[in-house]
């Protein structure tokens, strides 16, 4: 039976490639074991420490290695290639996470331990995800490219709010190390279907090498210089900070707020994660880029007040209910902005405005989790994440009216 890909719009697009089809068998489980790993190790601090501000320091140590190294990693795979770095980094983050897993389940794990695997598991996906990004243009015709940056984008927003239900699952039915047991498993089947992949590269063209660093700053100052890309950035880095670290802080809802524990976890991010799911078929399924500004705008704000609404719950039924809708508008956001810095960015810089996009989404909700979980601890879980919502939906209604101006230059195909 052949694969049909006039039925899926743009997802037919992006998997009408054979060898795309392989890597995002490895991509869409990997994206929710990462994002599940996260959980697993937020409810595991929780366990071992019952604090809101070391819930932020050990999503702060887990996450913004990743942000460090994202941007040399992208250089990185660019002069040392992509498939090979790919799959030696994915091996390497496997193992360390395996190692975690283990100790957990033996319940020999410690706060330290904990802090030390995090980094180094950090470290590992951030020398992986760029490497394996850029992979994405020897997989697919040159004109199936961008519904494949599509695809891979709404995947990994999804998998942000979706891979902590099967983590909540995995916590509830066989305990904490389960769930990051999980992505230790995910890291070795992205590296196996990438040495799967069989396809000729041509021979490299020698192309005149500026500095390492040049390279990275490059990338920096084209962001600078582009007014489009200032204000999705500028968008992101305050949905990272202000909005999603939430995530890393369910567990303290689930037992301090709702009186809980594992079930409930398992409650609230089964409901965020449906809430994402619907908001990212929607977008998969739609496929085009004009349009895109207005539902990213109106994710952004109504997200933000959907999320105040969650903090301001001590009643279950409209905790999940709340942080479900909220979680719906906020991934069309996310992917919004993430699809829309692709295609405002030439073909030349893509691969270091893509890496350093990542090292935001990843790095803005570690750095989000300290502060948040820090005013946690003095004014409660519920003031701090209601705080953060409003501040971040002050700052969007700053940003409609030159957002609306740039919608031209963002939505330009």
């Amino acid at each position: 039976m052949t694969f049909n890909a006039a039925m899926l719009g743009g997802i037919g697009r992006a998997l009408s490639s054979q060898h795309y089809r392989l890597y995002a068998c490895g991509h869409i489980a990997n994206v929710h074991g990462w994002w599940g790993n996260r959980l697993g190790i937020g409810w595991l601090t929780w366990e071992l420490t019952g604090s809101a501000g070391l819930l932020g320091v050990v999503a702060f140590a887990g996450m913004i290695p990743v942000s460090l190294v994202a941007p040399f990693a992208g250089v990185l795979a660019d002069r040392y290639g992509h498939r090979v770095m790919s799959i030696v980094a994915g091996l390497a983050s496997g193992t360390v996470t395996l190692a975690l897993a283990l100790l957990t389940l033996n319940e020999t794990i410690t706060v330290p331990l904990l802090l030390m695997l995090s980094i180094l598991q950090g470290i590992g996906f951030g020398m992986e995800f760029p490497a394996r990004q850029a992979l994405i243009p020897q997989l697919c015709s040159r004109e199936n490219v961008p519904a494949a940056l599509a695809f891979n984008s709404t995947t990994f927003q999804v998998g942000t709010f979706l891979g902590p239900i099967i983590a909540g699952y995995l916590i509830t039915a066989y305990g904490t190390g389960a769930s990051i047991l999980m992505f230790a498993v995910t890291n070795y089947w992205m590296a196996f279907m990438i040495f799967l992949i069989r396809f000729r590269t041509s021979a490299r063209e020698e192309k005149t090498r500026t500095r390492f660093f040049d390279e990275i700053a490059a990338g920096f100052r084209y962001i600078a210089v582009t007014p489009a890309l200032r204000l999705l950035f500028t968008m992101n880095l305050t949905m990272g900070v202000l909005l999603r670290p939430y995530t890393e802080l369910l567990a303290g809802f689930a037992d301090i707020v709702f009186g809980g524990g594992p079930a409930e976890l398992s409650a609230l991010t089964a409901a965020s994660g449906f809430g994402a799911l619907v908001s990212g078929l929607f977008l998969a399924f739609r496929g085009r880029t004009r349009g895109l500004v207005a539902i990213m705008l109106f994710g952004s704000v109504s997200g933000s007040v959907g999320l105040a609404l969650f903090a301001a719950q001590t009643n279950l039924t409209l905790g999940i209910i709340t942080i479900g809708i909220a979680s719906m508008l906020l991934l069309a956001c996310h992917v919004g902005a993430y699809s829309l810095i692709q295609n405002a960015t030439d073909q030349t810089m893509r691969g270091r405005v893509i890496s350093c996009s990542v090292a935001i989404t990843i790095g803005g909700p570690a750095l989000g989790a300290l502060f948040i979980g820090w005013l946690a601890e003095f004014a409660g879980l519920q003031w701090a994440v209601g705080v953060s919502a409003v501040t971040a939906l002050l700052i969007f209604l700053v940003l409609l009216a030159p957002t609306r101006r740039a919608r031209d230059a963002m939505e330009s195909e």
